[in-house]
């Protein structure tokens, strides 16, 4: 019988930017006859396959309390079962707290992460001792892992596009987005600002995404603050990432102003709905080939002037888009993700 323990941060199926981790999870486990799941944080479950165990606390503030969680019920079940492998999901943490666990079992780790990572400080050196304890690292783009080996391997993204299709069969610069976690590293202001000075600043601009920590929180209320005299800024919070492809329906265009190591799969979310991103991290370049020059920006002052050529955009050019950049989005679906991994694994 083959045995995967499987780590990650959280497990919440109302979660915006949370919820798409359940997928992952259900897709994975198609590969093992038992799975089982130390989560970090357990909120909203969906109905999962009988085979698929999970374990974790609610929600607590206390880091120390859910690393103690962490590493008591591992140690539990590796005494107790022979697993073929352990996969962490963009939890290094995890990895660290219960490597000398693993190593007495002689079991491999895996890594998945996506993220440039801190700069500074105690969780960018936990990241780089989790990179070193693992046995392999997979990543979704050249810039989403911040240390380089070759034990890193950049695999794309996993994303269910299946379930945010393209219904669109003419295109209108009406409605726009923001469609990201509330964090100020994603750099929402650009965005904003630069949609502001443009022809189509005085359009509804709405914000789906909600903060995941204290930081967060900090930031979302200077956001409010500083856009609280402008009817057309709109900050709605989190929503259901099962209703997102329902909700996504009526927009347009979505902003996303994250940098280099940040690969968002809102990005790829919504342009597998038929929404034009505009983008700052380079890494899309490889969607968007020959448009790349037409929706990347350096800065606010580029995102808005091409925030302007939108007005010469035509139905033409927006089917000829998407049946560009539909192949290589393809190689970011969940559907493949087992067929990337047994490459490496």
């Amino acid at each position: 019988m083959s045995k995967l323990l499987y780590l990650n941060l959280a497990i919440d199926s109302e979660d915006t930017s949370l919820g798409f981790a359940i997928g992952w999870l259900e897709e994975i486990s198609k590969n093992y006859d038992s799975v089982d799941v130390i989560t970090l944080r357990l909120g909203k479950l969906p109905t999962l396959d009988k085979k698929i165990n999970i374990h974790g606390p609610t929600y607590s503030k206390n880091k120390l309390t859910k690393y103690k969680f962490l590493y008591k019920t591992a140690k539990q079940l590796i005494e107790r079962s022979n697993y073929d492998r352990c996969f962490s999901h963009m939890s290094p943490i995890s990895i660290f707290v219960i490597s000398l666990l693993l190593r007495s079992k002689n079991i491999k780790s895996t890594l998945w992460f996506t993220h440039p990572g801190p700069k500074i400080g105690l969780k960018k050196l936990v990241l780089y001792i989790s990179f070193k304890l693992s046995d392999q690292i997979l990543t979704a783009s050249p810039t989403s892992f911040p240390f380089k080996s070759k034990k890193v391997h950049v695999i794309g993204h996993s994303v269910n596009l299946e379930k945010f299709q393209n219904k669109k069969n003419k295109f209108e610069p009406n409605n726009f987005l923001i469609l990201s976690r509330i964090s100020e590293s994603k750099n929402l202001e650009i965005s904003i600002d630069a949609f502001l000075k443009s022809k189509f600043g005085n359009k509804n601009l709405d914000v789906i995404g909600g903060p995941l920590n204290k930081n967060d929180e900090q930031y979302l209320k200077k956001l409010e603050f500083k856009y609280s005299n402008l009817n057309n800024i709109n900050f709605l919070g989190k929503t259901k990432h099962i209703d997102l492809p329902n909700v996504l329906e009526k927009y347009d265009i979505n902003f996303n102003s994250a940098g280099k190591g940040f690969y968002d799969k809102a990005v790829l979310e919504t342009l597998s709905m038929g929404i034009i991103n505009f983008y700052h991290n380079p890494d899309f370049d490889s969607i968007y080939k020959s448009y790349s020059e037409n929706y990347f920006f350096n800065d606010l002052t580029d995102l808005t002037l091409k925030i302007n050529l939108l007005e010469n955009f035509q139905n033409f050019d927006f089917n000829n888009f998407f049946q560009s950049i539909n192949r290589d989005l393809a190689k970011h679906s969940l559907s493949t993700l087992n067929e990337r991994l047994s490459r490496i694994i």
